[in-house]
C-alpha cells in the first residue's frame, strides 16, 4: 500500500508543480510586460520615440504524470522579443530654426564622432528626433552631440554670418549670409546651399536595433537606402507616438493580472501544503 500512496503522491505533487510553474511563467512575462510600459510611459514626451510592446507565445511541454486529467501538453507563457511601433507620431510647430522632421518614412543620419584616441572609430545612428543644434565648431548636431551629416556623409558646417538658415521640403540647407557689394556698402542677401540632410530608409525598419530611446542602428546585414526625395519640415518635430491614456490603461490591467497570479500561486501553496498533510496522516495511521 505505501508503494501505491507515493506514486499517486508524485502524480499528484506533478500536477501541482505544472499550475505553479505555469502561473510563474505568466508572472515573469507580465513583469517584462511592465517594464516596456513602463518605458513607454517615461518616455511620452521625447521628440521621435517609438514605443514598444512584448511578444508573447505558447510554450509547449509534454506532461510527464500519468493522470489521466494531464495526459496532454502543458501550455506554458513565453514572451520571446519587442515590437516596435513605428506609426508617425504627431508633429508639433516649434518654429525653431534647426528643428526639423521627416514625414512618412526614413531616418535622418547621425555620427558619434571618433573620441580622439583611434580607438573608437565613429558610429553612424538612425533617428527621427530631430531637435538639433550648432555645436561650438559650428557643426549641426544632436541635442547629445551626434554629428548631422549630410548626402555626402559629412558634418554640415552652419556658416557664422548672421544669416538665416532655410531647410527647403526635400532636406536641403540654404543660407541667406550677408556680404557687401563692391559697389555699395548696404549689405545684401546670397543663398547659398550649405548641404542637404541625408535621409535614409530600410527594407525591414523592424529590424533596426535601439540604441536608446530615439537613435537606432542598423542590424546584421541591413544597408541604408537614401531617400532622394524626402519630406523635410522645419521649425516642425515629431512627438513620441506614445498613447499615455492606453499605456495607464495597460499599466492598470498587468498590475491586476499580476495580483491575481500572485494570489493563484499563495492558493496552489496551501493546497500543496495541506495534501502533504494529508499523506503524511494516511501514511502514519
Amino acid at each position: 500500500m505505501r508503494g501505491g500512496i507515493t506514486n499517486r503522491t508524485k502524480v499528484r505533487d506533478e500536477a501541482m508543480d505544472n499550475t505553479t510553474y505555469i502561473a510563474l511563467s505568466r508572472q515573469q512575462a507580465l513583469w517584462n510586460q511592465l517594464e516596456v510600459v513602463a518605458n513607454n510611459l517615461a518616455n511620452v514626451n521625447t521628440t521621435g520615440f517609438k514605443g514598444s510592446d512584448t511578444l508573447f507565445s505558447q510554450y509547449l511541454v509534454k506532461s510527464q504524470s500519468d493522470d489521466r486529467t494531464f495526459t496532454d501538453r502543458v501550455a506554458f507563457t513565453h514572451d520571446f522579443g519587442l515590437v516596435r511601433n513605428l506609426a508617425q507620431g504627431a508633429l508639433n510647430y516649434t518654429g525653431n530654426t534647426f528643428d526639423v522632421s521627416v514625414q512618412g518614412q526614413g531616418y535622418f543620419v547621425v555620427q558619434k564622432p571618433d573620441t580622439g584616441n583611434g580607438q573608437t572609430p565613429p558610429q553612424n545612428y538612425y533617428t527621427r528626433a530631430g531637435s538639433f543644434t550648432v555645436n561650438a565648431s559650428g557643426q549641426l548636431v544632436t541635442q547629445t552631440g551626434e554629428l548631422v551629416l549630410s548626402t555626402t556623409n559629412q558634418p554640415i558646417q552652419i556658416p557664422n554670418d548672421g544669416g538665416t538658415i532655410t531647410i527647403q521640403g526635400d532636406g536641403t540647407l540654404i543660407s541667406t549670409g550677408n556680404q557687401s557689394p563692391t559697389s555699395t556698402s548696404t549689405p545684401q542677401s546670397t543663398p547659398t546651399t550649405i548641404g542637404k540632410l541625408r535621409v535614409v530608409t530600410f527594407d525591414s525598419e523592424r529590424d533596426l536595433k535601439a540604441a536608446d530611446g530615439t537613435k537606432f542602428t542598423a542590424g546584421d546585414g541591413q544597408q541604408p537606402i537614401d531617400d532622394p526625395t524626402p519630406k523635410v519640415a522645419q521649425g516642425v518635430l515629431e512627438d513620441s507616438n506614445v498613447n499615455a491614456i492606453s499605456e495607464m490603461t495597460r499599466l492598470i490591467n498587468i498590475n491586476r493580472s499580476y495580483a491575481d497570479i500572485a494570489k493563484l500561486i499563495d492558493e496552489e501553496h496551501t493546497r500543496i501544503r495541506q495534501t502533504a498533510d494529508t499523506f503524511t496522516k494516511q501514511v502514519s495511521a
